[in-house]
């Protein structure tokens, strides 16, 4: 029985059904056939049978969408948008990392230069993931290089692979790859993405400051909390007993640093340095970052062929049709249909935001058993809610960001987390068992809801909630 080609029938369904009889009273026929474009679309996007690419599942929904009587610059929004032309060049710069070299470097030099204990290891994994969080925002770059070297790492010292020690040790690489970098705009594609997907009215409030403002202390205390309890989950059988020189081998086979690594290194440092100081010099991140861009082609680092394979073009595409969802929800008048659902949940907990927050983010992590492709679809269904909590209640949309990417980054089962399927495809599974997988995400979520309690004051303080 294929799961995934019957849930898709079953969305695909549902859809047809939505849109021939027009069963939502409350929306006009246009609002009607919007609303079984994203049922078919969500059936293609989530359930991907025959894994097949995003691509397909946008096509249905832009051309829905515009069957339905919706203009293109409405359907068409998410593509144009500053955060798609940020991640774009954000990902080349990420691709320039891997195909250099660069990244491997920079790992296995913070490797070498320790005496390898669980806690160095750990502190190592920690400083490479926040360096390498600055020089691109390539979660998936990180991955690919930190997981392997985590896997070599767990052979190096010794221990069986899927152990507890093991697994300790990979899933801290995974974490640091993956959490750190969320503090900031330029860290990951979280920001670039979620602040596109903001209603148009509170756009002006989606700055990279205020993300920074809001996650870095988040994100610094979940990323200690998450290492902390992951230590208790998977304390190991017996301490490491080896020698500094222990990785120095692997560091030396890399040889000198090329002449593309230096103008990689030289190029993101500025880059980065342009981002963090956009108040002094007023110049946008989108120019910084295509800039960047234009220079590692004028220097040879990315040539022609590169285009086509240094960026998931798929994701991108999947990507322009969330950003265009929220709009596209509000001119169809599934927003405000969505609001009598929305607004009673609203009305009940909003009042309380701390306890608003930690029940938006259990609601969300149930639904990320479904909404498997990160939550980006829920996350974009999601968006117009923004406007009553941050008019009504006073919670800053950025906030709201914040838990998309707290549902985002979860992980109970390997199916659930599109990054943990990439870890597990390219070391064989050999990184951890299932069994401490789900202990890791056990470990995410305990440090993401503590984090929120201990994060609030100082939210409050800064008036993102009441």
């Amino acid at each position: 029985m294929d799961i995934k080609l019957i849930g898709t029938v079953v969305f695909a369904v549902i859809g047809l059904l939505v849109g021939l009889l027009e069963p939502i009273a409350a929306l006009a026929r246009t609002g009607n056939l919007v609303a079984a474009t994203i049922i078919i679309s969500l059936g293609l996007w989530i359930f991907r049978p025959g894994n097949i690419p995003y691509a397909a599942g946008c096509a249905v929904f832009l051309a829905g969408c515009l069957i339905a009587g919706l203009k293109y610059p409405v359907v068409m929004n998410g593509y144009s948008s500053s955060a798609i032309w940020v991640l774009i060049p954000a990902l080349f710069f990420g691709y320039a990392l891997q195909k250099t070299g660069l990244a491997k470097r920079i790992v296995y030099w913070t490797l070498k230069s320790i005496k390898p204990t669980y806690l160095t290891i750990i502190l190592a994994w920690v400083f490479a993931g926040v360096v390498l969080s600055l020089l691109t925002p390539s979660a998936t770059l990180r991955i690919l290089t930190m997981t392997p070297i985590a896997l070599g790492t767990v052979e190096a010292c010794g221990l069986k692979f899927r152990s507890r020690g093991g697994s300790l040790i990979c899933l801290t690489a995974f974490g640091m790859a993956l959490l750190p970098g969320t503090g900031w705009y330029t860290g990951s594609l979280w920001g670039p993405i979620f602040i596109g997907m903001f209603p148009a009215e509170l756009k002006v409030l989606g700055t990279p400051g205020a993300w920074l403002q809001a996650n870095a202390p988040y994100w610094a205390v979940v990323t200690l909390l998450y290492i902390v309890v992951l230590n208790i989950l998977l304390k190991p059988e017996q301490p490491l007993k080896l020698e500094r020189h222990t990785f120095r081998a692997q560091y030396d086979e890399l040889g000198g640093m090329s002449r593309d690594e230096r103008i990689v290194m030289v190029v993101l440092v500025a880059a980065f340095a342009m981002f963090f100081t956009e108040n002094i010099h007023h110049i946008p991140t989108v120019p910084i970052a295509l800039a960047g861009f234009f220079l590692l082609i004028a220097f040879g680092v990315i040539k022609a062929p590169d285009i086509n394979i240094g960026v998931n073009w798929d994701m991108i595409l999947f990507l322009g049709a969330l950003i265009s969802l929220p709009a596209i929800s509000v001119e169809s008048g599934i927003a405000k249909w969505m609001a009598g659902f929305l607004d009673p949940f609203i009305s009940a907990w909003a009042g309380s935001p701390v306890l608003f927050l930690i029940v938006f983010a259990l609601i969300y992590w149930l639904i990320r058993f479904v909404d498997v492709s990160w939550g980006l679809a829920t996350a974009a269904l999601m968006a117009p809610i923004m406007v009553p909590l941050y008019n009504d209640f006073g919670i800053h949309p950025v906030i709201m960001g914040l838990l998309f990417t707290v549902a985002g980054d979860s992980f109970f089962f390997s199916y659930q987390q599109p990054f943990v399927v990439m870890s597990e495809s390219v070391t064989k599974g050999d990184v951890w068992s299932p069994q401490n997988l789900s202990k890791g995400g056990l470990a995410y979520a305990a440090a993401c809801l503590a984090a929120l309690l201990i994060v609030a004051p100082y939210w409050k303080a800064i008036k993102f909630i009441p």
